[in-house]
């Protein structure tokens, strides 16, 4: 990578860069003036921590570059909205040699519950709005594991998105342009790197597992075993990079580039404190879930010994015996409360529920017994209920499986085990029933 090509050398990286490096300058020369003029404390302390703010400011500043240099050939890139820590972590793996725990974790954060926030944001732009069921559907299918269908409606989302703005040039022509000023995503060494490397030519068919999505392997059906997490998660990470070049380029049409406000010496420290201690509450934050997911470990819970009366709070058990309750009391409205809504907001519960009677009023349930419950990640729970229910005059009995999402109440990801969260169920069992 050439020294013009990095990521570092965008304008707003190297404005936070070179101011670092003349408050480092300056506080020399303060420090000499101060020794001979003042005893000041709060401009040693001050002084004292340039060197700290540098460092911070450095690991900002050269990080996407680090990241891409590592994992861009493997099909990641780095763009404005991903994770900062966890983009750290997965370049200190690579710097240790270990590139495969690094796509390891990248693969399992862009499959889980934690894009949630992403995708609820994709809604902000019209390309991407219009395709927002699409998107729901595909996130669906993503938390439930199936990836085989996920990974070609991703496909076709990326590519229409990218026909819409750049006007009947889809992702994958080569005569697309996706790059934007002051981008990280739109930057030369992200979004046109892998669309190069995702559209490579698959002329044989075969079912060798492959760890790219190579688009016209996938799509031609050429390419039988390509549903993994990894193949996946980098296309939803190809999708939330070009949000952030498509919000680029309409920074870029309604902010024109224009000369620079040149800020006081005061003004510049302010700003680059700010970002600093914005960087540094979001590492602790992110560091504290990452390692409580880290250390988090399954219940063993005896199918034979489930005793409703011991179900404690905030337990996703407790939450699927509550939806039976409602279930049998018919109450609608409490069980659209419950319901896991992908990619929404403002969820109007008086519709919802109309939507849930208009389901569940011609199923009557008279008995359910909880038989199993399964705690498959931090965030997800299966819980196995045995039923039994009637539908206009005939009586079934069934076995359902209640799949249990949780997050915490500012809407963040939750850890089964916290004291704070909300579960939530998914609604997948409701077309089964009259099988």
């Amino acid at each position: 990578m050439s020294e013009k090509g990095k990521i570092s050398d965008l304008p707003s990286y190297s404005k936070i860069n070179n101011e670092a490096k003349g408050y480092l300058i300056l506080g020399k020369v303060i420090k000499i003036l101060t020794f001979f003029k003042s005893k000041n404390s709060e401009i040693k302390k001050a002084i004292s921590k340039l060197p700290e703010l540098k460092k911070q400011a450095e690991s900002i500043i050269y990080m996407p570059d680090k990241f891409n240099g590592f994992y861009s050939s493997s099909g990641w890139i780095a763009h404005e909205s991903m994770n900062f820590p966890l983009m750290e972590r997965v370049v200190l793996y690579a710097s240790k040699g270990d590139i495969a725990r690094g796509e390891n974790e990248l693969s399992d954060y862009f499959t889980s519950l934690d894009i949630d926030w992403l995708i609820r944001g994709l809604k902000n732009l019209p390309e991407f709005a219009i395709r927002f069921k699409l998107i729901k559907l595909a996130y669906k299918d993503t938390i439930e594991k199936r990836y085989y269908s996920a990974i070609p409606l991703l496909l076709m989302i990326i590519d229409g998105v990218v026909n819409d703005i750049s006007k009947n040039k889809g992702f994958f022509t080569e005569t697309t342009d996706l790059t934007a000023w002051d981008s990280v995503a739109a930057h030369s060494t992200g979004l046109t790197v892998i669309r190069d490397i995702f559209n490579q030519t698959r002329k044989k068919t075969s079912d060798e597992e492959i760890f790219l999505p190579f688009r016209n392997g996938i799509l031609h059906g050429r390419e039988l075993n390509y549903d993994n997490k990894f193949v996946l998660g980098k296309c939803w990470c190809t999708l939330f990079a070009l949000y952030d070049w498509a919000k680029a380029l309409n920074n870029l049409k309604e902010n024109p580039i224009v000369p620079e406000k040149q800020l006081t010496f005061k003004e510049s420290v302010q700003e680059l404190r700010k970002t600093i201690r914005e960087y540094q509450e979001s590492k602790i934050r992110n560091e504290k879930i990452h390692q409580d997911i880290e250390s988090w470990r399954p219940r063993i819970i005896d199918s034979g010994n489930i005793n409703p009366d011991e179900f404690i709070d905030f337990s996703p058990e407790k939450e699927a015996y509550q939806f039976c309750l409602n279930w049998l009391n018919k109450n609608y409205g409490k069980i659209a409360s419950q319901k896991y809504y992908f990619g929404k907001n403002d969820v109007n519960i008086g519709k919802e529920s109309g939507k849930i009677r208009k389901e569940l009023e011609n199923k009557i349930l008279n008995e359910f017994k909880i038989i199993n419950i399964k705690d498959e990640t931090p965030a997800i729970s299966e819980i196995t209920i045995n039923i039994n229910y009637q539908i206009d005059s005939e009586i079934k009995e069934k076995q359902i499986v209640l799949r249990m999402i949780c997050k915490s109440k500012d809407g963040s990801v939750g850890i089964n085990g916290y004291n704070d969260v909300i579960w939530k169920f998914i609604d997948n069992f409701f077309y089964n029933l009259y099988v």
